[in-house]
Order: C-alpha cells, then sequence, then structure tokens
C-alpha cells in the first residue's frame, strides 16, 4: 500500500483518497447545525461587520475560546454564502480531505510502510465523524491543516536521517524555517492542542535517528515558547472565561491520573471497535480507592515500557506511535480542566490528530502481513476494511443530520445524559411544544439535580406559559446554584412584577445589575418597577441610564418621556418622545402623549399637528381624537372640536368623556 513518489502515483494517490473521503461524509451536505454552532456561527454577532473581526483577533475574551482563525473562516464564508449549512458542511470536508493528502504526504516522507492506507483509515474511521460533521469542530480541521503544514515544512527544512546514512545535511533554506513557525503560529490560532507539535518533531527524530541531537532541540525552543504561551491562555480562559472551575472540575492529582489512563485505553478501544459511538459519552466516577481503576493507567505504562524493552527487536515505531497518541491526547486527559469535563472525560473529536498514533501502528503491521497474501487476497482485505469504515461512517454521519437526531441519539445510547436531555428540552420549546419540554428538563434534573440551567429553562417555560407564580421556584433554585447568574436573576424579577411583588422585583433586578452593570433589559425593567411603584426620581434615573446602553429601544424613551411629564418637566418630556418618535415614526402613543404634553406648554399648533398625525396612522383610536378635540376647544376652534367629539361617538356611542365636551360647548 506505498505509493512510489512519482507524478503519476502521486495523483492516483491523492485522488484515491480525497474520492473516499467526499463518498465517506457525501451525506453531511444535507445536515443542518447542531450544538454550539449558534454560538460560533448563526448567532455570532461578530460575524456581520469588519469591527466583529477585529475584535475576535484583538480581544482575547470576545468568544470562550481564542480561535481567531477558525472565527475568521467563518466571517469569509459568511460574506459568501451567508448561514446556508451545506457551504460550511462543504468546507469542512474539504480540509479534512486536504488534511488526509498532507498526513499520507508525510507519511510517505518519513518511509513509513502501510501510509497510504493509514491516511485512508484517518479520513474515513467513524471516530473522525464529529470532527467533520460539526461545524463548529472547524477548530479540529484548521488546527490539524496548519500541524501537518508546519511538520511537512520543518522535515522539508531539517529532515531525518538513518544512522547509516551521512549525517552531513544539506545547505538549509531558513525561510522554510520561518515558514515552519508561522504556520504553527496559525494551527495554534485555530486550537491550542496544537502545542504538542515541538514534542512530536523531537519524537520523529528520535525514531529516525535514535538520538536527539542539540541543533534539533535548539531549532524547536522557539516553537515550546509559543505554543506554552498559547497553552497557558487556553488554560486560563477554560477556568476563568468558559468557566471550567467549581466542585465539578475539584480533582487531585491522583484522580486525574486515573481519569488519563483510562481516557487512554478508551480512544484505543473506540479505533479498535467503534461502537457504539455517542456525542456525550457517560462521566465515570473517579474513586481512588477502588484498586480496578488503578488498572488503566498502570497497563497503559505497562505498555509503554514493553514497547520500549522491545524497541530492538521490533523497531522504534511501535513505540514513537503509542507516544504519539498519549502525546498528543495529553491536553485533553484531564491533568487540565476543560468546560467538557462536566458532562463527560471524553469525546470522538479529542483524537482527532492523536489517532494517527494507533492507526499507523495497525496499518504498518497490517501491511507487513498482507505482504505474504496472493495480491488478490491483500487487496481483498483493504478494500473490505476501507468498506466497513465507510459504511459506519457514512451511518454515522446520519446522526448529526439536525439537532433532534443528535440529541436523541444520544439518549438512545446514554440515558443519563443530562445535558441532552435539557438541550433536547429547549429545542421542544423553541417549537412551542411544552410538554414536551417540561418533561425534557424534568428528566435532567433528575440526573443531576444541581443543574443551574435545566432549573432556568425549566423557570422559563412556566413564564412563557404565563404561570409566574410556579416560575420563581425553579429560578431561585437555579440561583442557588449559581448566585451570579444575572438572567435569573431578572426573569426571577420579571416573575415578581407579573405578580405584582414589586418590592422583590426590585431587589432581583439590582442584584441581576450588580453582576451585569450594562444589562439592558434589567435597567429597563427595574425603571418600570419603579415607576409602578410611584418612586419617580429613581425610575428617572434608571431609564436615563438605560437610554445610554441601548439608544434605539423606543419604548425607554416613551417612558421616560411619560416619568418626566409626571415629573412635571414637560419640555424634557417632549424631547424623549420626539426620540422615541426617531426610532419608530409610527409609535401611536407617544404621538398622542408628546400632543397632550405640547397642549400643557400651550404649543398648540405642534399639539394639533401630533395628534393629526396619531389620527391618521391610527383612525380609530378614540384617544387621539379625543386629545385633538380638546386642543381645539381651548384654542377657540370650536366646529373642529365639535367633530372631533362627534367623530369618537361614531366609532364609540357610549363614550361618556365625548358626550361631556359636547354638551360643554351646547
Amino acid at each position: 500500500m506505498d505509493v512510489k513518489p512519482c507524478k503519476s502515483s502521486w495523483y492516483v494517490g491523492a485522488s484515491s483518497l480525497a474520492l473516499l473521503t467526499f463518498a465517506a461524509y457525501f451525506s453531511t451536505f444535507q445536515n443542518l447545525y447542531i450544538w454550539d454552532d449558534d454560538l460560533y456561527l448563526t448567532q455570532n454577532p461578530y460575524l456581520n461587520d469588519f469591527d466583529g473581526l477585529k475584535r475576535l483577533w484583538f480581544d482575547v475574551e470576545a468568544m470562550l475560546q481564542y480561535y481567531p482563525m477558525v472565527f475568521s473562516s467563518f466571517w469569509i464564508e459568511n460574506k459568501i454564502w451567508g448561514l446556508d449549512p451545506a457551504g460550511y458542511h462543504v468546507t469542512n470536508v474539504l480540509i479534512h480531505c486536504m488534511n488526509v493528502v498532507l498526513l499520507w504526504r508525510i507519511l510517505v516522507f518519513l518511509e513509513i510502510k502501510g501510509s497510504w492506507l493509514a491516511a485512508a483509515i484517518f479520513a474515513i474511521h467513524p471516530v473522525q465523524v464529529e470532527s467533520v460533521a460539526w461545524i463548529t469542530e472547524r477548530k479540529n480541521l484548521l488546527s490539524g491543516f496548519f500541524l501537518f503544514l508546519s511538520l511537512y515544512s520543518f522535515l522539508r527544512f531539517y529532515k531525518p536521517v538513518q544512522p547509516s546514512e551521512s549525517n552531513i545535511r544539506k545547505t538549509k533554506i531558513w525561510s522554510i524555517y520561518g515558514l515552519s513557525i508561522l504556520l504553527f503560529l496559525c494551527a495554534l490560532l485555530s486550537k491550542t492542542v496544537t502545542c504538542t507539535l515541538p514534542a512530536i518533531i523531537l519524537l520523529i527524530f528520535w525514531w529516525k535517528e535514535n538520538r536527539i541531537c542539540k541543533e534539533v532541540v535548539f531549532l524547536t525552543i522557539p516553537f515550546f515558547v509559543v505554543g506554552l504561551c498559547f497553552a497557558f491562555l487556553t488554560a486560563w480562559l477554560e477556568k476563568y472565561h468558559a468557566g471550567a472551575l467549581g466542585p465539578d472540575w475539584d480533582f487531585s492529582v491522583l484522580d486525574r491520573f486515573l481519569i488519563a489512563g483510562r481516557a487512554l485505553w478508551f480512544y484505543i478501544g473506540k479505533l479498535i471497535f467503534p461502537s457504539p459511538l455517542i456525542f456525550i459519552y457517560p462521566r465515570w466516577i473517579i474513586d481512588d480507592s477502588i484498586w480496578w481503576q488503578y488498572v488503566y493507567p498502570l497497563a497503559f505504562l505497562a505498555l509503554i515500557c514493553l514497547f520500549w524493552l522491545l524497541r530492538n527487536r521490533i523497531g522504534r515505531g511501535p513505540l514513537a506511535g503509542i507516544l504519539f497518541f498519549s502525546g498528543t491526547l495529553f491536553p485533553a486527559l484531564g491533568f487540565f480542566n476543560v468546560y467538557p469535563m462536566l458532562f463527560s472525560f471524553v469525546a470522538d473529536h479529542f483524537q482527532y490528530i492523536a489517532c494517527i498514533g494507533v492507526i499507523v501502528i495497525f496499518s504498518s503491521g497490517l501491511v507487513r502481513v498482507m505482504d505474504r497474501l496472493q495480491p488478490f487476497l491483500h487487496w481483498g482485505v483493504v478494500i473490505s476494511l476501507l468498506m466497513l469504515l465507510g459504511s459506519l461512517t457514512w451511518f454515522q454521519s446520519h446522526i448529526y443530520k439536525n439537532v433532534f437526531s443528535l440529541w436523541t441519539d444520544t439518549i438512545k445510547k446514554n440515558p443519563g445524559a443530562w445535558l441532552a436531555h435539557n438541550n433536547l428540552g429547549v429545542e421542544y420549546e423553541s417549537l412551542g411544544k411544552m410538554s414536551l419540554a417540561i418533561s425534557s428538563f424534568e428528566t435532567s434534573l433528575q440526573y443531576k439535580p444541581d443543574f443551574h440551567m435545566a432549573h432556568y429553562n425549566l423557570g422559563n417555560i412556566y413564564k412563557k406559559l404565563g404561570k409566574f407564580k410556579d416560575s420563581v421556584s425553579p429560578y431561585r433554585k437555579a440561583l442557588e446554584i449559581n448566585p451570579n447568574y444575572y438572567q435569573a436573576h431578572f426573569n426571577l424579577g420579571y416573575a415578581y412584577q407579573s405578580l405584582g411583588q414589586l418590592g422583590d422585583s426590585i431587589e432581583s433586578y439590582e442584584k441581576a445589575l450588580a453582576i451585569n452593570p450594562g444589562y439592558f433589559k434589567a435597567q429597563f425593567n427595574l425603571g418600570n418597577a419603579y415607576r409602578d411603584l410611584g418612586r419617580l426620581e429613581e425610575a428617572m434615573e434608571i431609564y436615563e441610564e438605560a437610554r445610554a446602553v441601548n439608544s434605539v429601544f423606543y419604548v425607554t424613551h416613551f417612558n421616560l418621556g411619560n416619568t418626566y411629564r409626571d415629573l412635571g418637566r414637560l419640555e424634557e418630556a417632549v424631547e424623549s418622545y420626539k426620540i422615541a418618535l426617531v426610532s419608530k415614526p409610527d409609535h401611536l402613543l407617544s404621538l398622542i402623549n408628546m400632543g397632550n404634553v405640547l397642549n400643557q406648554l400651550n404649543k398648540n399648533q405642534l399639539a394639533v399637528n401630533a395628534l393629526s398625525r396619531a389620527i391618521e396612522l391610527s383612525p380609530d383610536d378614540t384617544n387621539a381624537r379625543y386629545s385633538l378635540g380638546v386642543v381645539y376647544a381651548k384654542t377657540g376652534q370650536l366646529e373642529k372640536a365639535r367633530k372631533a367629539f362627534e367623530a369618537i361617538l361614531r366609532l364609540e356611542p357610549n363614550d361618556l368623556k365625548a358626550k361631556n365636551e359636547l354638551n360643554k360647548m351646547r
């Protein structure tokens, strides 16, 4: 299965890998968006304009993770085909296809037996579906692309030699070395797990040369420095920005050792027998007092020792492969807090690059065995293997068709996946299936009673149904678990306000604003609560703060105008109504109230203009006609006033106010 490095065989090998990849993932082109795609893409405000793109590059906290290369690719695609998911899925498959070809060329360059077969398995192994079919995992694909290019550039710059070969190397082209560093930086800006590249380079040189010369070590120092800087940044963001901090991540060093050992064997197991593949795997219970949990890490260490002892007999390749596998996985083995540890210690996409180490060991050994077979048997084994993997990948891809297929499949295979139950409930809620949503949230809480989001979502359902009293308890439970969840404080305040408990409502809104001072919704509703209590000065101050945060929401200006009016600050009231009408020119109440205030200010013609405009917008509105009649009567235009009041009685024959005004005029 090795392809000779001639031009024609290069095309044949690359084309066959590309066709194989596209055939296996063709069904993903019809898939829709799934989990986290909204955060990364469909509801990402930074993808709309150039200012957003600058924010993605120069603000490390703009998103939960600092991966500007990934978001830049989404930004560009958003300008080409908008939010059509097909384009993003095609791009994912295309990048994966390029990664497959790059991997093959690197393996050929390193003279690894079975290089084409290894690349083919990497292309269509079903554990890769999560990385390819999930748009958000563009970070895996893009980081892999730049990692392969960086590694290939470094190897072209400084090729490892066998001990039997001359140690005199050709003149180095330093621009290629600089290109390798630049590509490594691009990989880190796509996903920080690629920080292991310099260790991979040293491992390759040890494998090929049975030593690591000082020159290679010095050449990798810039890689290590840059990689460690990004690693520390990502670790900090995961803890203090993404929220990977608290009791759910509180593990001792020994616990993390047990998690890592079990995870390593888990990933090997999924490569050997990829069933069942689950989007969210069960989270293991780690207990350092249980003896058998030590078997996993000790057995893996024993495997490394065995390969070390046999290195002179079977070669250094198997040891290099298993060290590549474990070393590349190291950032995701549990030694560092990452947010997904909240619900699972493992995920298929974590081993997108790492699986190469095990695949190469397998494919190289298989080809050595098959070389002893007849050619038809040789090809029969290869074709059968690839057809099996391709079929599994094809069917696995359908699970990622949409959010419902994803979450229902996850729950079917892992009934205790509390996050899946919660997220399925969110989808039911969006479709208006409230009873199913309630059931999903309650099931989520059965498995994880301290999941604050499920409590919060349950409260939202009751709020939507108008059951404000029932929503109070879920919101309060959510806040007992996470007191800093300002959205829950806001919704609790809304529930209290709807129940007429204005004091409690104000307290909740103020807590929300203490956590997030710029939270406009809380400012606006707090102003309403103060106003309802008659605390007009405080309402005015809050409305003014809300207006500074969101200057285009016309209701804020309208409410502020009403507050100014009630405080006797009539000129300021008129200005607020005018600003409200700039944002919403057809806002009827702003026109009517402004007309009434202008009447109080004796600006009669302006009042007539405002009220006439209100009647044009809503000819059946009796309030506008009544106010206009009052203005006409005040200015002595009695005939016009009479017509205004008579028009009201034609619309509402029993309108007492209009009758009284007409009686006064007789």
